[in-house]
């Protein structure tokens, strides 16, 4: 099964050829479109979901990653579904938390608990948002036969939570930040410096002597040199 997200005009304009070829490339019996976001609108172009090629997909898809077994909701989970391109991440991160305890925020279906988790973290707190992405993350922890009495689940605005752990005197051996895009475009890029900065602010007053932090951004507007001096401001 292929999930496709097309976002510029120009990979739209050849869209019918790159069905075929990646239909024909792969062998795939359902390729699913979700092009569902608004940066498409900078294009001019409308958001579009749907069957694109073969067979309507499973409500949850199943997917292996790394021994691991997954559920993807390709029609209304984040993006397509999953993000393949936080695998090597999930994998690296989880093999340095062993025997340590564990804030993944931002956690949506709970990958990078899970690899903790295998890797034999002494605890995992995942915080998200979204109870059905808590849901998933409980059914993908359980269903891998790791262990549940390791695992808390809080749903919530994770600012609001860190907060109110550092007002507790909480803290964490490892914490993960791995929150959507805080700027989309360039124009947004001071507001996302702003919550970039809290956000690492936060979790660093959280965090043990020596403890690891591990934090991503996956915004378009946001370089990397510049995201390393947020978080040398922080």
């Amino acid at each position: 099964m292929i999930v496709l997200q097309l976002l510029s005009a120009g990979i739209e304009f050849w869209k019918e050829e790159i069905i075929q070829i990646i239909a024909d490339l792969t062998g795939t019996n359902t390729i699913y479109e979700r092009s569902d976001v608004q940066v498409r609108k900078l294009e001019g172009l409308d958001t579009q979901t749907g069957l694109l090629y073969g067979q309507e997909p499973d409500e949850l898809v199943e997917i292996e990653e790394d021994g691991l077994r997954y559920w993807v909701d390709v029609r209304k989970g984040h993006k397509t579904g999953t993000y393949l391109d936080q695998k090597m991440n999930r994998n690296l991160i989880g093999k340095m938390c062993s025997g340590l305890s564990v804030l993944d925020c931002f956690s949506y279906s709970g990958g990078f608990s899970m690899q903790a988790l295998k890797n034999n973290a002494e605890s995992v707190t995942l915080v998200d948002e979204s109870v059905g992405a808590l849901q998933l993350a409980e059914k993908h922890i359980l269903s891998n036969g790791l262990p549940g009495k390791k695992m808390t689940l809080l749903q919530g605005d994770v600012f609001e939570l860190l907060r109110k752990f550092r007002d507790q005197a909480r803290t964490f051996d490892a914490i993960i930040l791995d929150p959507p895009q805080f700027a989309p475009t360039a124009s947004h890029k001071d507001k996302a410096a702003r919550w970039y900065k809290d956000i690492n602010l936060l979790a660093l007053k959280l965090l043990h002597p020596g403890g690891l932090l591990a934090t991503f951004s996956c915004s378009g507007g946001i370089s990397r040199e510049f995201f390393l001096r947020i978080l040398s401001g922080a």
